[in-house]
């Protein structure tokens, strides 16, 4: 096949890239002018165009003669910070750009795969969801730029879907972890915490601040967080390889077309499962605290993408656990870290 992938130099589309590229697949990627990691795509075989997502002349061109496009390129909160502007033009007009294209290629196209987020919908009331969360389950209702653009990128496939045929395909992501990054999470450390605290004035802050800091000896710990009714807090996320894997079995399914799939990992993971485990293998201690705040408590239904393009994500966390801890050994970045 011949992909064209934008936003190929990032964490997922490099992964991506390779291993179509690995599989014997034409890919050309599409990155900003002057990305300083095109190269390292090169280097792998990858064919490389410049220019703006925001420029239809850019985007048509580097559509030119592909079969399949994968939109990844975006502006996105790790990546900033972006203007409103920026997120309207990279975001909205770049994928407005995109379909475009896709549909300027006719019969030729086979597929375009639109990447969007789990951050399109509200997934933490004050109480946590119980249920697992469907494609349908929440209203799209996020505010922040990112989000809110993203939203309107996946109203847009839905557009060229059903008023053009266009062959197109929205797969929204869970939280994503590369290789090895998993011991590095924020929320799995006690100086997270101390460092969100300390601006509380309620009571209920000041309390929860004064019960980390009882814990913090100034040394890595690690946390089982709870809600206020000591209930363990709950997510679902995904490891890199499991992305490629959807891409890999869903390009070209037409049971796909016009449809909407939330990915993530094999299962949820539950802070009072992981932690003690991460423990075991690192050897950092952890303390059990119920938080005064908002948790983090939901998982996905999986359904939809493993009945029509057969998704089975093989990744556990406490496989990515090991995996880190051997990346650590091999000296491949470090395990620990001292401040989070």
């Amino acid at each position: 096949m011949r992909l064209l992938i934008t936003g190929i130099t990032g964490r997922v589309g490099a992964n991506v890239a390779h291993s179509f590229l690995q599989s014997g697949h034409d890919v050309r990627g599409f990155v900003w002018p002057g990305d300083r990691q095109t190269g390292k795509m090169r280097a792998v075989g990858a064919e490389i165009v410049e220019g703006d997502l925001a420029s239809s002349a850019d985007v048509n061109a580097a559509a030119e003669g592909r079969e399949v496009i994968l939109h990844l390129g975006a502006a996105f909160q790790a990546g900033g910070p972006f203007t409103p502007e920026q997120y309207m033009d990279t975001n909205i007009k770049g994928t407005f750009n995109v379909l475009q294209a896709a549909l300027a290629l006719g019969d030729q196209l086979k597929h375009v795969i639109v990447t969007s987020t789990d951050a399109t919908m509200f997934k933490y009331p004050p109480t946590g969801i119980d249920e697992p969360i469907a494609e349908d389950t929440l209203p799209l209702v996020s505010t922040d730029w990112y989000s809110y653009s993203k939203i309107l990128c996946e109203h847009l496939v839905n557009r060229y879907c059903r008023h053009e045929n266009l062959r197109a395909t929205v797969i929204r992501f869970a939280n994503v972890w590369g290789a090895g990054e998993i011991l590095k999470f924020p929320s799995f450390h006690l100086a997270s915490f101390v460092h969100q605290f300390k601006s509380r004035t309620d009571d209920a802050g000041r309390a929860t601040y004064e019960r980390l800091q009882r814990e913090d000896d100034g040394e890595p710990r690690l946390i089982v967080a709870r809600d206020a009714t000591g209930r363990p807090w709950k997510k679902h996320n995904i490891e890199v390889r499991d992305i490629v894997h959807a891409y890999e079995k869903a390009i070209g399914n037409p049971d796909t077309f016009g449809k909407v799939y939330q990915i993530g990992s094999r299962a949820p993971f539950m802070w009072d499962e992981l932690i003690p485990y991460m423990s075991q293998k690192t050897g950092i201690p952890f303390s059990v605290i119920d938080l005064a705040m908002t948790p983090n408590y939901y998982e996905f239904d999986l359904c939809a993408a493993r009945t029509d393009f057969g998704y089975d994500p093989q990744l556990s966390v406490f496989d990515m656990v090991d995996e880190a801890i051997r990346y650590g050994e091999q000296g491949r970045g470090g395990i620990i870290p001292t401040t989070v």
